[in-house]
């Protein structure tokens, strides 16, 4: 399963979001993956919870956003493919030699978890010092 080694990419993407922006944790992140991308979104479901454990993307939700493949068909221009009529036009049949999209596998969104104050941090607040009385 390609799933496995893929979460592990992902989530070895999102470390370096998260380092970059100075986060701590993950709480969520949104994964783009095409129709002719031959990721199995259902087994990257499967795959993520271990491959994030340990690390600071664990217990993030994941979503992923399925992406229809969308060829170049010489007649009709652009047209949504069907996976069962292979890069042919579903319109005409023609081959649609080029492919729009349909293939990605991007990380697209990461929700970085808020910064949770250290203990005794309210009290250098003075809005929230009467609250601790």
């Amino acid at each position: 399963m390609h799933e496995a080694s893929i979460a592990l990419s992902l989530i070895e993407v999102a470390q370096d979001v998260l380092r970059e922006n100075g986060g701590t944790r993950v709480s969520a992140l949104s994964v783009r993956i095409g129709q002719w991308s031959a990721v199995v979104p259902e087994a990257l479901h499967a795959a993520f919870p271990a491959a994030a454990a340990g690390t600071p993307l664990q217990g993030a939700r994941l979503s992923v956003v399925r992406v229809l493949g969308v060829g170049e068909c010489p007649q009709h221009g652009p047209v949504t493919l069907e996976l069962s009529k292979g890069l042919r036009c579903p319109l005409c049949g023609a081959p649609t030699p080029k492919l729009l999209q349909g293939d990605e596998l991007e990380l697209d969104e990461l929700e970085i978890a808020p910064s949770v104050p250290a203990s005794g941090a309210l009290s250098n607040r003075p809005e929230l010092a009467e609250e601790e009385s």
